[in-house]
């Protein structure tokens, strides 16, 4: 059976970029799982023509609609009205709704004005849904074969209601199967490379295949109802690229790092230049890091490169702070400060300035340390100053992974 589904989010403040539009990307994801088919992502100002003509047309065309946003009590906030217009209601004051509101806002001490009883007025005979986190309730409405259902903006209210009581409800509407996926991550590899050996795979029919782009990572999507025949063309792709594989699923270049050298009885620090501290906030980020993530020094300028990692000045006078001598030297240098038995040092130029015809903007160096093995190597990314610094991060962690690997 398959279920036609748009999301709009509604709110002025997503086109002009000063609140991100989280909702519509958690939603999507959690429909698609559900065996839901999301065909359009829309953001819609509080204009509410507009809104009103989006939804008629929406309803016609579309099994489910889904919206985010605009139930609260201002003068901008429309959902409630021009779902009913769009639906050919009328809104009225629903008791419900309203003890709800007065219930949450005296919690809060908070004085009601007859502003805040324009929040409980719905369209007539809606389902409601309970919100236990906020004081607006969700609804849904129908008119001919579509059916739109209305979620507060608040992303952690939107994220409950849709778990607790929408999703429960599209259950007994619609029978749908649930939708597997599978996330094969890959490093080191052009975009084009990884598409060419994909093209000669031949995905059995119902199975969807998706290369998405993450600065310095590819990752290949498998989505399909039969979680056996996915899992072995997961394996399939992993095979292809032996030299490339990071992992499965949603299991970070970092977290792979860690577990990695748990399980060789290894430590590790970091010397960080053009990246500022990102390596080790990415470490970090995963729980448990401290077993074996020792801590890093940030050595931004020359003098600390010196001072802290004893970078010989005559590697500095000589090669520059841009150079695999002296990625080296920090590497081996944090290795010995910290004393642990692994080490990973970067410097370079992230831009968008500082570059020069020797160095362009995008030129790193980083410097590995296993044991006593020490590598370095040189690496030129594409990108802004973002896109440098997340690339040189995620290199670096892939590229230690790789080294600590062929470890005995």
């Amino acid at each position: 059976m398959s279920v036609k589904c748009c999301i709009f989010a509604v709110g002025s403040e997503l086109l002009e970029g000063s609140i991100v539009d989280t909702n519509s990307a958690w939603l999507g994801s959690r429909l698609t799982k559900a065996g839901f088919n999301v065909d359009q992502v829309r953001l819609i100002p509080d204009n509410r023509e507009m809104i009103v003509d989006i939804f008629s047309r929406a309803l016609d065309e579309y099994d489910l609609i889904f919206t985010t946003g605009g139930l609260g009590p201002t003068f901008d906030d429309l959902t409630a009205e021009t779902v009913a217009e769009a639906a050919g209601l009328k809104t009225v004051m629903h008791e419900e709704a309203k003890a709800h509101m007065i219930s949450r806002l005296s919690r809060y001490n908070v004085t009601i004005k007859d502003s805040h009883y324009r929040q409980a007025m719905l369209p007539e005979g809606c389902v409601t849904f309970s919100n236990g986190s906020g004081t607006a309730l969700g609804f849904s409405v129908s008119r001919g074969k579509g059916t739109i259902i209305s979620m507060p903006g608040v992303p952690y209210e939107m994220y409950m209601m849709f778990e607790s009581h929408v999703l429960p409800y599209l259950r007994t509407k619609f029978d749908m199967k649930e939708r597997f996926s599978v996330d094969i991550r890959i490093g080191g590899l052009p975009e084009s490379d990884v598409d060419d050996v994909l093209r000669e795979f031949g995905f059995p029919e119902g199975m969807e295949c998706i290369i998405n782009v993450a600065k310095g990572e590819i990752i290949v999507k498998l989505r399909g109802f039969d979680k056996d025949i996915l899992d072995e063309y997961a394996d399939r792709v992993k095979a292809r690229f032996p030299e490339h594989f990071i992992c499965f699923g949603n299991e970070t270049i970092a977290s792979m790092l860690l577990r990695l050298l748990k399980e060789k009885n290894l430590t590790l620090s970091t010397a960080e230049s053009c990246t500022g501290g990102l390596i080790g906030k990415e470490l970090t980020d995963v729980s448990g890091s401290s077993e074996v993530y020792m801590g890093g020094i940030i050595a931004y300028s020359n003098d600390v490169k010196m001072r802290l990692l004893r970078v010989p000045e005559n590697v500095l006078i000589q090669h520059g702070a841009v150079s695999e001598e002296c990625a080296k030297a920090m590497a081996v240098g944090v290795a010995n400060q910290i004393r642990t038995r692994c080490a990973v040092s970067v410097t370079g130029v992230a831009g968008p300035g500082g570059g020069t015809e020797e160095k362009p903007v995008g030129t790193v160096c980083i410097g590995y340390v296993v044991d006593k093995t020490v590598v370095t190597k040189k690496y030129h990314f594409s990108g802004d100053r973002e896109a440098v610094r997340i690339r040189t991060m995620k290199t670096a962690l892939r590229e230690l992974a790789d080294l600590i690997k062929k470890q005995p």
